[in-house]
């Protein structure tokens, strides 16, 4: 019996595993569905800018939504948010709570009141959307999506980006993919979205490839730095040094940044097949010839 239990306790540990593992995505699935993800405002100061955020409830049973305003910053590439409703959060007007039937979709209105004191550059917020059940309260919250507010205010803007750093991660390869690292910082008052090609060309005339720089629209916001990363999967005859330019442009101005760098490519099999080749010639036809001559003098 003692041995039955124990073969019980094991099955159940198991069922439970495999439970959690298959069934937890489902469990903790998104309760709203927000849109636009990302929302970019240019205005004047004292402007008043309307428009519309859409929000859409998941879940299978009703949901009351309620926004929270935050200011968030980049350090290290990475987006910090602030949990406090000041410059660009403390600007937006949005009648809430909001009450969604499963799988109900509504456009939101918001008023974005823009101060005339407004500093001129970039100000940044998020509105983070939270759900919770009919009767639970504020403090029952499910989850909570976002959308990402970029606003540009006019006036003296400073627009200005540098490429800190344009690499490879190796300087031979024997295979694809090449990866290219970009390390870019803006040093403006306003965000910036550098878009480019990184042209690619052998030396000896062969291959030329062109790859899209930042067709993810990657922003940088003012002071800040941010690494792009590219790729370039190469195929059939690759060989010899490569010389890459990459061209950016940034902006309202169209501001241009240029940079280039180099790198081999030495293909194992076409290596292999070289060495095959050199040991044929410098080998093979030797000991053929010395074969034949001893053939003829017997």
């Amino acid at each position: 019996m003692r041995c039955c239990r124990s073969l019980i306790s094991l099955r159940s540990v198991i069922l439970t595993f495999f439970a959690i593992v298959f069934f937890l995505p489902y469990l903790i699935s998104n309760a709203v569905t927000v849109g636009p993800v990302k929302l970019e405002i240019s205005a004047d100061p004292g402007d008043v800018v309307r428009g519309e955020l859409f929000l859409m409830n998941d879940e299978k049973e009703t949901k009351i939504f309620s926004p929270v305003f935050e200011k968030f910053i980049e350090e290290n590439g990475s987006k910090k948010f602030i949990a406090e409703e000041v410059d660009l959060a403390s600007w937006f007007e949005i009648n809430y709570p909001i009450t969604l039937t499963s799988l109900e979709g509504k456009n939101i209105p918001f008023v974005l009141r823009i101060p005339k004191d407004a500093s001129p550059g970039g100000h940044f917020a998020v509105i983070w959307w939270s759900a919770a059940s009919p009767g639970a309260g504020q403090v029952s919250i499910v989850t909570r999506a976002g959308i990402l507010v970029y606003l540009r205010v006019s006036g003296d803007i400073k627009e200005e980006a540098k490429i800190i750093q344009f690499n490879t991660d190796k300087k031979i390869y024997w295979r694809s993919p090449v990866n290219f690292l970009i390390n870019l910082e803006n040093s403006g008052n306003v965000y910036l979205k550098p878009k480019g090609e990184i042209t690619i060309k052998n030396l000896f005339g062969g291959t030329k490839t062109i790859i899209d720089v930042n067709k993810k629209d990657v922003s940088i916001l003012p002071q800040g730095k941010k690494t792009i990363t590219e790729q370039w999967d190469f195929s059939g005859f690759v060989f010899g040094p490569y010389r890459v330019r990459m061209n950016l442009v940034y902006g309202e101005s169209q501001k241009q940044i240029q940079k280039t760098l180099w790198f081999f490519v030495l293909p194992l099999k076409l290596i292999g097949i070289i060495i095959l080749i050199i040991l044929i010639v410098f080998i093979g036809i030797p000991q053929y010839n010395r074969w034949l001559i001893r053939k003829y003098k017997s």
